[in-house]
């Protein structure tokens, strides 16, 4: 079964909400907390772990490119979901 790997870009930067597997996979490449990005694991609603990554624009940019060539091998078990945050702009008078 595809697990899936969200990722959701806003002005200020990136959230990934990634299965706790593909996470440890990244922090064997890269130290991310040397990094600055703190990680978090969660539990999703089926009590599965996962890991939320909170970025800023330019770290964001370098993990979503590491995740779409994971993402694109072979024999791999993972989708990608990316969403845009849209903020609602204040109508000037």
């Amino acid at each position: 079964m595809e697990e899936e790997v969200l990722v959701v870009e806003s002005e200020e930067g990136f959230v990934f909400n990634l299965p706790f597997s593909l996470y440890k996979r990244l922090s064997a490449e890269v130290d991310l907390e040397k990094e600055g990005v703190q990680p978090k694991v969660i539990r999703d609603m089926f009590g599965n772990k996962r890991t939320l990554l909170r970025t800023d624009r330019n770290k964001g940019l370098e993990i979503r490119a590491w995740l779409s060539l994971v993402v694109s091998e072979k024999h791999n078990n993972y989708f990608i979901t990316e969403v845009e945050e849209l903020r609602a702009r204040k109508k000037e008078i």
